[in-house]
């Protein structure tokens, strides 16, 4: 049995070196429950052991990953989650790394959610993570071009999508870029 779990069961919280600890572990469910309980240990050491978890074989490591470095405001996962967005294989976790970086409000990945939004079609609802991403990121901080980029974006999905959730997700977005 694992420390952190022999903790858990004894009424103790694990460590966050513990936690880190399980999130390498060489058994997946191991790794799976590690890196959700990580959602509770805003600490660096499990920060960098989730951006680690990211590259997991195993897609629920890594969606659980992705959700607890939100959880944590994890400030150095930006540029890991993108890369999770432009080049995982899974499109369940590009969805999980896009509604990630919009929870994170990654300004650095504004130009990477309009790349990511434009792979689906117009009346496509699997795009809807992204469009939320976008407009809770919003225009404020975004330099002038990525943020005309965005906006274009925006405005031509709105004007060719016929599937009202996808229209109504992209109008809150616009509303952000003011």
């Amino acid at each position: 049995m694992t420390t952190w779990l022999v903790a858990a069961l004894l009424g103790c919280s694990p460590s966050a070196e513990d936690i880190a600890k399980t999130i390498t572990s060489t058994n997946p469910v191991v790794r799976e429950d590690g890196a959700k309980i990580a959602q509770n240990y805003p600490e660096e050491a499990v920060e960098k052991a989730l951006i680690a978890a990211l590259g997991d074989p195993a897609r629920t490591v890594r969606l659980n990953a992705i959700e607890s470095l939100a959880e944590i405001e994890a400030t150095t996962a930006g540029a890991p989650l993108v890369d999770r967005l432009q080049n995982d294989a899974d499109p369940l976790v590009r969805r999980a790394a896009a509604d990630a970086l919009g929870r994170l409000k990654e300004r650095g990945a504004a130009l990477a959610l309009v790349a990511y939004v434009q792979t689906f079609g117009p009346d496509d609802r699997e795009q809807l993570a992204g469009i939320w991403a976008l407009g809770s990121i919003g225009a404020e901080g975004l330099d002038p071009e990525p943020r005309q980029v965005v906006l274009d974006a925006l405005v031509n999905l709105r004007d060719t999508t016929t599937d009202r959730h996808v229209r109504y997700q992209v109008t809150a977005a616009l509303r952000t870029f003011k």
